[in-house]
């Protein structure tokens, strides 16, 4: 047997132990696993972020109406090196993580509210014991061993981030919040002891892990109804030294992350959180300084919290996406490199290059040259920008454009 089958058999026999010595009933069983399950998921998310591989085009979150740049970051390519002792994490697989994180943590605490009978009745009294903090423990121990034990062995390099596990996670917290309490329920009412149904609890969680161990490919079937890594078209890079490198200003790429984060607060799905957010200060600063001028103070600072969220992920997604671009151009080809990730990002022949044009928005006429932004057209209809540069117009000239001036 390998180290995750006496970890597993270890945990179970301190539960186990738990239920014969400590006095552990099923509910309060019910209730480590819950901690376990969100501790799972995290563990599991943390994992997505160093998966190697690109997910299939199938669970790429093109066209998702969540209120995210997620599409944006899901197409970065290359990671980045946060530390000597940890693989690269790649940017790309965050949207993947956020769209399996956010649902469950909507529903793990209201799962745990359920599970210590603060909201439903059917729910025994929970009185947690003192031992219960060994519980706790034992089942953090475990996750942050299945993580480093993830990450010694390698497997992030044949894996797409897909959020899979997590949401797995999420149907394991509806089953111990939600119908494992009633089926306890039940074989209590028809005199089943607390150490029996203790022990049950304990032996099917450790069936769980055995099958999930022995059969991983069923419980990815469970949540994926098709292939989970995708292919990755690479990007030509040429050798030799390039005619120009336009380096993007960071001034432009957080100003731009500035105004999209605020225009997206107001325009999109994100305008829900926005009143929401003024409602609750409005009512905070009613009841603290008192009306009216409270209730306008809290509304404005309710407002202004959430608009500042929308705006610092966008200027963190624009750190990432576009803060350390490089744009080379060769005699042949125009390429885009990310230095912070240290891939290319994309390239593209110059010879089917069939417009270029400087940018024209509003705000690039009242801003300096360093927000300005030059797109590149193709003749297969793919576009390209290059931006944020203050010498726009240069680049424009050297790739033969129409809209320098």
């Amino acid at each position: 047997m390998n180290r995750s089958v006496y970890r597993m058999a270890l945990v179970a026999a301190v539960m186990a132990a738990g239920v014969l010595r400590f006095e552990w009933g099923p509910h309060l069983l019910l209730f480590v696993y819950w901690v376990e399950a969100g501790v799972a998921a995290g563990r599991s998310a943390l994992q997505s972020l160093f998966a190697e591989l690109p997910p299939s085009e199938e669970y790429k979150p093109h066209g998702t109406r969540m209120p995210f740049p997620l599409e944006s970051l899901a197409d970065v390519r290359g990671g980045v090196q946060l530390g000597s002792w940890l693989p690269p994490m790649y940017p790309r697989n965050v949207p993947y993580v956020l769209l399996a994180v956010l649902p469950l943590a909507a529903f793990w605490p209201l799962a745990g509210l359920l599970l210590t009978g603060a909201i439903e009745p059917f729910v025994s009294e929970f009185a947690p014991p003192e031992t219960l903090a060994l519980a706790v423990l034992t089942v953090v121990v475990d996750q942050t061993a299945r993580f480093v034990g993830r990450l010694r062995s390698g497997a992030y390099e044949s894996t797409a981030a897909t959020g899979g596990n997590t949401r797995t996670y999420l149907g394991l917290v509806f089953v111990l919040a939600v119908v494992a309490p009633l089926a306890i329920d039940g074989v209590e009412a028809a005199g089943v002891g607390r150490v029996g149904l203790g022990l049950a609890v304990v032996g099917a969680r450790f069936g769980y892990d055995f099958v999930e161990r022995r059969h991983p490919e069923w419980v990815g079937a469970t949540v994926f109804s098709g292939e989970t890594v995708g292919d990755e078209r690479p990007v030509e890079t040429l050798d030799g030294e390039p005619v120009a490198s336009f380096k993007s200003d960071r001034r432009g790429t957080f100003t731009a992350a500035v105004i999209s984060g605020v225009l997206a607060s107001v325009l999109g799905l994100m305008l829900f959180p926005v009143l929401f957010g003024g409602l609750v200060g409005l009512l905070v600063g009613g009841e603290m300084l008192g009306a009216p001028s409270g209730r306008v103070i809290g509304a404005a600072a309710g407002v202004t919290a959430v608009v500042g969220v929308r705006v610092l992920v966008e200027l963190v997604v624009g750190w990432v996406v576009s803060g350390h671009v490089v744009y080379r151009v060769y005699p042949d080809a125009v390429v885009a490199h990310n230095e912070l990730t240290g891939t290319a990002q994309w390239s593209v022949h110059r010879d089917e290059i069939s417009d270029v044009t400087t940018s024209s928005d509003l705000f690039a006429a009242v801003l300096p040259a360093w927000y300005d932004t030059l797109k590149l057209s193709t003749v297969g209809g793919e576009t390209h920008k290059m931006g944020y540069f203050g010498d726009v117009d240069s680049a424009a000239r050297l790739l033969g454009g129409e809209g320098a001036s």
